[in-house]
């Protein structure tokens, strides 16, 4: 990869969950399965970026949300200085003539009722590239000689079946090629030859991007065939890359342990070479239930305090390795259920059970083997709650007004799009913004008079860019946005204008839970820092759980007021919007310990040097 060249697409926290369908008359919460969770990477001008992994990961998710097949839940996928995450099936034809997709399996991708020309010549059609029939047919020969079918007119009148395996990718190829894309996403695009004709596939790819300087996302699972064809190289594991770096460096100078395990397992043709494989524990998790933390540490072989222990792996502990279910064990007598909540596990006294019994014989364990094993290293407290005790917050509707509808849109501008950054799509372009009353000013880098046919001005560019982004916040729940659409376009700026709105209760226990998730319980200087279980936005409530008993209760009651009504003097309307905090008997046991674990978020890509990019927290950014 040329240093310095242009990125042509750059997606960012992109993500996709499925939502699992219930049963009929299902009233459970929606179970979404995570095929793609925070993904981010870059593909530059005449790369070709290679994407590993086990199957399930979410490689071929991740390339159909870029080519738009599938809808993205969040994030962004910047192309030709647009998101296409957020645009409208209506405009989304000439981004797809600029991003083709060549599939697995060319004996499903290609119909077997029509001929090789008119395979080829369809998305000529399509896109009314071509004046006549003869010219598109013209078109058509040339992608085909481009492909390594010549000569290419003894393949025009063929069908699919008349064809080898080999010459069916290769008319893959020549399709997606035909309407000269910017950038082609490869999906597996050998694993179904034989073994003898794969190179010369390979070798056709990097003679076309040689050729045509045109990027590829190279999906595969063989890592060998990753090797030879990449410049650049990212693993993914459980819906997100954990290692980006060039190839060689993957290859060489692992860090992830993931990639570790996986180089390991690959064969090396040499008897005298000693194998040491690296060997990882258990199955990949479920992709509906993706561990908190970092989501590789249940299988890690160098996992240690701060990867993220849950109380999953607490009660795990509890029921294989301590057996306490067992007849003979001394706490059979004592606990009930075991009830893990995140970073904390519930374990329920029996009736006529003790539960400082159980209180001792936790704390005695963590001191036996805190030294011994991370899992209780990350022990943060153990707790006695008295009683069976919630905390109420109710919400209701409020209005808010224009101005702080343009505050927000700023915020949620600037939180999810780095233009300030050069190595992002619209750093240039959009140069500022700010807020002025209840409008969004947004201000617009020198046009450029030079710009090749048919690309957008940067004013043009900033319009469809905002008017994609107030969609897609209407579209993930913020409703307060709609009535943000007004464009206006002045010398060197772009307005929007913004209307009173009104905050659901919904969306206000939704802010109300963000703020007590951010502000007490993972921020370690408030005094109620992982005592508490994970906050529960419902309808026009929120509910709260302490991992403590006694006076906690009301002290934890009156910093939630303050809390709340400090934000509210500074000008956050959702927290006026939220009720004084009552404290509510609920059903169940009266007595249960809580075991409370370090609360760790997600390990971001972390520069170790020379663009090698690693999600794990064995390694820390280098010193600047």
């Amino acid at each position: 990869m040329p240093a310095g060249s242009d990125v042509v697409i750059k997606v960012t926290n992109l993500k996709k969950y499925f939502e699992l369908a219930g049963g009929f008359l299902s009233f459970a919460e929606p179970v979404y399965v995570k095929a793609v969770d925070d993904v981010n990477f870059e593909i530059h001008e005449g790369e070709i970026l290679g994407l590993v992994g086990e199957s399930g990961c979410g490689k071929t998710t991740t390339g159909r949300l870029l080519t738009r097949l599938e809808t993205p839940t969040g994030g962004s996928v910047f192309f030709l200085g647009r998101d296409i995450a957020l645009l409208e099936p209506d405009n989304l034809k000439v981004f797809r003539r600029n991003i083709q997709m060549v599939f697995q399996d060319p004996y499903e991708s290609l119909n077997p009722r029509t001929t090789v020309l008119q395979t080829i010549i369809e998305p000529l059609i399509n896109h009314h590239i071509g004046k006549t029939y003869e010219e598109r047919i013209e078109l058509a020969v040339k992608a085909l000689d481009d492909a390594g079918l010549a000569p290419a007119r003894e393949y025009l009148n063929r069908f699919p079946h008349e064809l080898s395996g080999g010459q069916r990718q290769r008319v893959s190829i020549a399709r997606a090629l035909v309407i000269n894309p910017r950038v082609i996403v490869a999906d597996e695009p050998v694993s179904m030859l034989d073994v003898s004709i794969r190179a010369g596939v390979l070798n056709l790819m990097l003679d076309l991007r040689d050729k045509y300087n045109i990027p590829y996302l190279f999906i595969t699972h063989d890592i060998a065939v990753a090797r030879y064809v990449s410049d650049r190289l990212g693993v993914m594991y459980l819906g997100r890359v954990v290692e980006l770096a060039e190839t060689d460096k993957v290859i060489f100078e692992p860090k992830h342990p993931y990639t570790r395990a996986l180089l390991s397992a690959v064969p090396v043709p040499d008897p005298e070479h000693k194998h040491g494989r690296i060997q990882i524990k258990g199955e990949i998790p479920s992709a509906t239930n993706v561990p908190l933390g970092c989501r590789f540490r249940p299988r890690c072989p160098f996992s240690f305090s701060e990867c993220g222990w849950e109380g999953k792996d607490l009660a795990a502990w509890l029921l294989e390795e301590e057996k306490v279910i067992a007849p003979e064990h001394p706490m059979k007598a004592h606990m009930d259920e075991i009830e893990p909540n995140g970073f904390s596990l519930i374990i329920k006294v029996k009736e006529g059970g003790s539960a400082k019994t159980v209180l001792s014989f936790i704390e005695s364990k963590v001191s036996e083997l805190e030294d011994k094993t991370p899992m209780f290293q990350a022990v943060h407290a153990v707790n006695l709650v008295e009683g069976s005790r919630e905390l109420v917050l109710r919400t209701k509707s409020i209005q808010v007004p224009g101005e702080y509808v343009a505050k927000e849109l700023v915020e949620k501008l600037t939180a999810s799009v780095e233009f300030r950054s050069k190595g992002h799509p619209l750093f240039g372009t959009i140069m500022d913004a700010r807020v002025s009353g209840p409008t969004v000013v947004v201000l617009v880098g020198e046009e450029n008079l030079d710009r090749a046919e048919g690309e957008a001005t940067k004013t043009e560019t900033t319009v469809g860019f905002l008017q994609d982004f107030v969609k897609g916040l209407v579209r993930g729940g913020y409703s307060e946005f709609k009535g943000a659409g007004k464009t206006m376009v002045g010398p060197g700026r772009v307005t929007v204008t913004c209307s009173q709105a009104k905050l659901t209760p919904a969306r206000v226990a939704q802010e109300a839970a963000e703020i007590i998730l951010k502000e007490m319980q993972m921020n370690p200087k408030s005094a109620f820092y992982n005592l508490m279980l994970m906050p529960k936005a419902e309808k026009s409530s929120v509910k709260i759980r302490l991992c403590s008993g006694g006076k906690k209760w009301e002290e934890f009651a009156g910093e939630a007021k303050g809390l709340f009504a400090r934000m509210a003097t500074e000008g956050n309307m959702a927290a006026k919007a939220v009720e004084p905090a009552e404290i509510k008997e609920i059903k169940g046991p009266k007595e249960s310990v809580v075991v409370s674990f370090v609360q760790t978020v997600e390990p971001p890509l972390i520069d170790v040097g020379g663009g090698h990019m690693v999600a794990c927290y064995l390694f820390k950014a280098p010193a600047k």
